[in-house]
């Protein structure tokens, strides 16, 4: 597994300083045209617009999930513009982290093993069991949603910027890309039935390349995405919003308490949260292991606060000043 350099660790280590200002903007790796970075080994940022959309999808299609709560739709209006990580934190991403503060998580994660999810507790978000060492781009998986946070206040104190998880509202607003079809490259395009397919180039999903490696007892998709387990961010095509890896690679740590139901949340950007906490949160965007029919923008879940898992990252957002 690589490392990263002596010269990049001592600026985040400087950064995270008491006394010392925040790096410049424009350090680092070349940004994406439209992106922001806050520190040199931030997430790059993409700026969200406001608008309106349909939150959940109806009873009526044919890929629909009563059991998790996304019918009956909700209309949301997001009143506000957001910022939102073009990819998921990538491995060099949270190593600083952990490096610049020292953070262990606890040991152990669940893996795919023997025809279900197990917990291994020789796994962890550094060697996650996958038959190859991850790469520092590849997504940061088997960390819980303790850890995401541990990582956010890092990183909110390193920039002076008030990081967070997005919330379920702004997580499918920005995953649709102004789109209102299951999938932001289109409507039943899933593959799991269809022998031409348009998933490959867009998401990595449960596909051909995964069968031999993982044999998941559920449908793949009918095509070769290169890529059994995790790829390196941004390897497939982004979104109308410039967003990638919205849909497949890692699942997605969201804000929200996890419900399975629509009925009282906030119609607006807000996350949904009770008062005295909650166990379950809600996860977003499926992952390599997910079927096609819940490769969906729509298509949601929720995991145990305390959960980590060989396909469960997370991505960052915040509010655009």
């Amino acid at each position: 597994m690589r490392r990263l350099s002596a010269a990049l660790v001592a600026g985040v280590l400087l950064a995270a300083g008491a006394s010392a200002a925040p790096p410049a903007k424009d350090a680092g790796p070349p940004l994406t045209p439209g992106a922001v970075r806050d520190c040199p080994l931030c997430p790059e940022l993409m700026t969200v617009p406001a608008g309106s959309f349909v939150l959940g999808t109806s009873a009526d299609q044919p890929e629909s999930s009563r059991q998790t709560g996304e019918s009956p739709p909700l209309p949301v209006t997001m009143h506000r513009p957001y910022a939102v990580a073009r990819t998921e934190v990538t491995v060099a991403q949270f190593r600083a982290f952990a490096d610049a503060t020292h953070y262990t998580p606890e040991a152990g994660c669940r893996v795919w093993a023997n025809g279900a999810w197990v917990l291994s507790r020789d796994r962890d978000w550094q060697n996650p069991g996958f038959a190859e060492p991850q790469a520092d781009t590849e997504p940061v998986v088997c960390v819980s949603w303790d850890d995401a946070h541990a990582y956010l206040d890092w990183l909110s104190k390193v920039t002076g910027k008030k990081y967070r998880l997005p919330s379920e509202t702004e997580w499918e607003y920005a995953a649709r890309g102004g789109t209102s079809t299951a999938r932001y490259w289109g409507e039943h395009d899933s593959g799991a039935f269809d022998l031409l397919t348009s998933v490959c180039d867009y998401a990595n999903v449960y596909d051909t390349s995964g069968v031999p490696v993982h044999g998941f007892p559920w449908a793949n998709a009918r095509c070769n995405d290169r890529y059994a387990s995790l790829a390196p961010v941004g390897t497939f095509k982004p979104n109308a919003f410039d967003l990638v890896d919205m849909i497949g690679n890692a699942r997605e740590w969201l804000q929200d308490c996890y419900t399975t139901s629509y009925a009282g949340r906030p119609a607006d950007a807000r996350a949904w949260e009770w008062a005295g906490g909650c166990d379950e949160r809600g996860v977003r965007g499926g992952s390599y292991a997910t079927p096609p029919e819940r490769s969906r923008a729509a298509a949601r879940g929720g995991e145990r606060q305390s959960t980590r898992q060989q396909d469960l990252g997370f991505r960052v957002a915040r509010d655009v000043e």
